[in-house]
């Protein structure tokens, strides 16, 4: 059988914590070179082009990515999923203006989680802006900015980018 198990779980310790604090994009036709390990970590990419990606920080408690298993068992066939929300705060014309070219693009997106951990979304397929709303909000004290979702369809689960690599594209 190909897909012996391999390992168990023990119960981890309580020291991991939600959310992200920085999401780095570019457009997928950048993605040059990328070496990966059979564990599931990126160990060299070189960009290609020149390009290099635009970081977007992120508030506290207000985004997310989500990977769901996708399997077919009639048809034999298991993918991936992810869904990255994200929040941009305030309604501004260079926002309005830079989530249309985010629209139009496929992208390749890396999240940098709040445990310090670099996630790649979309290394196959690319990832795409699904949705996206800007809104006033009503009260004093409401929500003013942008709320925005990518999704990913992978053959594989995301993969972590290493910290060297990581530092290797300046991010």
């Amino acid at each position: 059988m190909a897909c012996v198990l391999t390992t168990a779980f023990a119960l981890d310790c309580k020291d991991s914590v939600g959310g992200i604090k920085a999401v780095y994009l570019v457009e997928s036709s950048a993605k040059g070179s990328i070496t990966k390990s059979t564990s599931g970590t990126v160990t060299a990419w070189t960009l290609a082009g020149g390009k290099s990606f635009f970081k977007y920080e992120l508030r506290k408690a207000t985004s997310q990515f989500t990977t769901t298993v996708q399997t077919n068992q009639a048809n034999g066939t298991t993918f991936y999923e992810t869904d990255l929300t994200i929040q941009l705060n305030k309604l501004e014309v260079y926002k309005r203006n830079e989530i249309k070219l985010l629209a139009q693009n496929t992208l390749l997106i890396i999240a940098l989680d709040r445990n310090g951990t670099y996630w790649l979304l979309g290394e196959g397929n690319g990832c795409d802006l699904t949705t996206g709303a800007g809104a006033t909000g009503t009260a004093m004290g409401d929500f003013n900015g942008w709320n925005l979702t990518f999704k990913a369809v992978e053959e594989d689960m995301p993969l972590i980018v290493s910290s060297g690599v990581a530092t290797s594209l300046g991010l």
